[in-house]
């Protein structure tokens, strides 16, 4: 009986960018020209691009389609949502019993944090009850902010969580809260995403946990993979990758993970071009 020939892996070349302070400015939320044209260049060559982000799907296509970039693969939500094109190729998701759960430990600190759900569809579930038209007002730049709270949303939901969000609206908040809600929910993983902002999702999820499920899926080659990024949250695949990008303003802690140091996404699309 012959041996199953093992499927050639893929040699195309993969550049993957994460989102916050890395291809976008939580001030702007835009892309540089630079950036865009340096993705377009990519891209005509023949080359994929896609985005591994702590954001939602709905963030991420509307922010690509208002620059006409056609992803050709998303990681969102801290990698539990990976998608190929259009499809939707794996869901890790923390189970509906536990995130109520969390939800019901974070009522307790409603005087500092503000926790919310993003669903599928881009609209945004806020925990808090008492004042919707200021929840609305102050997290208007999130897009559709719901006036039905999140506990009433999960009254009705049957599928787990991709993430929960929580908003600590300041650098000291979240330091001050995250070693406690790592100490206090053991059975997820929480971790912070940008100066303001701590996110919760199922055990083991990470950006390279959907990072090897993409592999899989497509039969990629992990050399060809290129990756740029600037948190805490993307050491995980700088220790995984071979071809790795930080950016200069990320802290040493995180740079030290990454090969090379650029000053943006454009600079380190331009010297894998050149390289090729």
């Amino acid at each position: 009986m012959e041996k199953t020939k093992e499927r050639k892996k893929k040699m195309i070349p993969l550049f993957l960018s994460d989102l916050d302070g890395t291809l976008i400015h939580e001030e702007s939320a835009m892309i540089s020209s630079d950036d865009v044209q340096e993705i377009k260049n990519w891209q005509k060559q023949g080359y994929l691009f896609g985005l591994v982000t702590g954001r939602d799907r709905v963030f991420c296509m509307n922010l690509l389609n208002r620059y006409e970039i056609v992803p050709d693969c998303l990681i969102t939500c801290n990698g539990a949502m990976t998608f190929w094109k259009d499809h939707r190729i794996d869901a890790s998701l923390i189970d509906l019993s536990v995130a109520k759960n969390i939800l019901k430990e974070l009522e307790t600190y409603l005087d500092t944090i503000d926790p919310f759900f993003t669903a599928e569809d881009g609209s945004n579930y806020f925990l808090r009850e008492d004042d919707p038209k200021r929840i609305q007002k102050e997290f208007a730049y999130l897009g559709w902010v719901r006036e039905e709270s999140l506990k009433t949303y999960l009254k009705s939901r049957t599928e787990g969580l991709a993430k929960i969000s929580i908003a600590a609206k300041s650098l000291e908040n979240v330091q001050r809260l995250l070693p406690e809600f790592q100490e206090k929910f053991t059975n997820v993983e929480v971790m912070t995403t940008s100066k303001d902002y701590i996110e919760i999702t199922r055990k083991a999820t990470n950006k390279a946990h959907a990072m090897t499920k993409l592999i899989d899926h497509q039969n990629l080659n992990l050399k060809e993979i290129i990756f740029i990024g600037d948190g805490s949250n993307d050491i995980p695949l700088f220790d995984m990758l071979e071809c790795t990008y930080v950016m200069r303003h990320a802290s040493d802690a995180i740079r030290k993970h990454a090969q090379w140091e650029v000053s943006n996404v454009a600079e380190a699309i331009r010297k894998e071009r050149e390289s090729r």
